[in-house]
């Protein structure tokens, strides 16, 4: 049994629409990657300074606490219960205070890109 003619020629009209769309979808990958790996890479670099400057923040706040700890413990004697929650609460803070740094960052730039 033969295959008939119009079947080849149609069946050769769809393998090459089949190729040209396949190079087509690679090229639309490609434009998406390039699009894509600087906007992550930018991301990458602002999450770092980010990070950086929540652990600043967070180390200047633990300092501060221990001043404030020194300080209690020098006036009131032995008010060590006082300072240690102070520092815990400084801390609690300071860790708050990262989180909400770098989630504003993330917004801002997520916003700044979309």
């Amino acid at each position: 049994m033969l295959v008939p003619e119009w079947w080849v020629i149609i069946s050769a009209i769809f393998i090459c629409i089949n190729i040209v769309w396949t190079f087509v979808l690679i090229l639309g990958l490609l434009a998406l990657y390039k699009k894509a790996m600087p906007v992550l890479t930018e991301a990458r670099t602002q999450l770092r300074r980010v990070s950086n400057q929540a652990k600043s923040v967070a180390l200047k706040a633990s300092n501060t606490a221990e001043i404030v700890h020194a300080q209690t413990q020098h006036l009131l004697g032995t008010a060590q219960s006082t300072g240690t929650q102070v520092t815990q609460s400084a801390r609690a803070i300071g860790a708050a205070v990262t989180g909400l740094m770098i989630a504003a960052r993330v917004f801002n730039f997520i916003r700044k890109v979309f």
